[in-house]
């Protein structure tokens, strides 16, 4: 990180070991993207401290269902998670066409941060800008699959649809998250091996970053 203010950074990618010796000191400005169609020359970030419990939005896409409904399992996990069922009053549209025009509304979204819980929605990446638009600023945790052929994710969720859709969507949403204007945590595969474990490891990443600043790439808002 390089300091342009006392409340923002420029990112800055290391100059490559292969050009070490050769006498260049030359910067090379990166953004989180490891795609060419989405490099630009330096990403501007400010830190937000987020008091009010957070929604979280996870990647792959395809499992959000199903895990919600895990993690509001047992009864006491509503001590700490809600979520909102959809609504034809679209605030966020999350669909392949107008037959399924179903969304989640603001003011949903905004009665369980009131009730101090974590509201786990069924969106997908794109939404997130139109949440930090609107001020809230949901926690996004993806699932690294172990495999392109994501073997894992599909023994533990065999519902969550074909092998080659979810290879799609997944290989979509890879590229999505490194154009995020907000800063993503990863559960990597070697911390699971069953379904519990990634339900706790959800739980925990959830707990750490509540705690932690939420990095904003603010001048994309505005």
């Amino acid at each position: 990180f390089v300091k342009k203010t006392s409340d923002r950074v420029r990112l800055v990618k290391a100059v490559d070991p292969t050009c070490r010796g050769s006498g260049s000191s030359k910067q090379i400005f990166y953004t989180l993207s490891k795609h060419e169609d989405h490099l630009i020359p330096y990403s501007l970030v400010k830190p937000v401290k987020v008091q009010t419990k957070r929604p979280v939005i996870f990647s792959p896409s395809l499992l959000s269902r199903r895990l919600i409904e895990r993690l509001l399992q047992p009864a006491e996990s509503s001590l700490n998670f809600n979520t909102c069922p959809p609504d034809k009053r679209i605030f966020l549209l999350d669909s392949c066409g107008p037959e399924q025009a179903l969304g989640i509304r603001l003011e949903s979204i905004q009665d369980v941060i009131s009730q101090d819980r974590h509201c786990l929605l069924e969106l997908g990446l794109p939404s997130v800008e139109a949440l930090l638009r609107q001020g809230i600023y949901p926690i996004v945790i993806h699932i690294r699959p172990k495999n392109k052929k994501h073997k894992k994710l599909r023994k533990f969720f065999p519902r969550c649809g074909e092998d080659s859709i979810m290879e799609e969507v997944c290989q979509a949403e890879e590229l999505q998250l490194e154009t995020l204007p907000l800063l993503y945590y990863t559960v990597e595969p070697s911390t699971w091996s069953c379904t519990e474990e990634l339900l706790e490891a959800l739980r925990n990443a959830v707990h750490r970053q509540q705690g932690a600043v939420a990095w904003v790439e603010l001048d994309r808002l505005q």
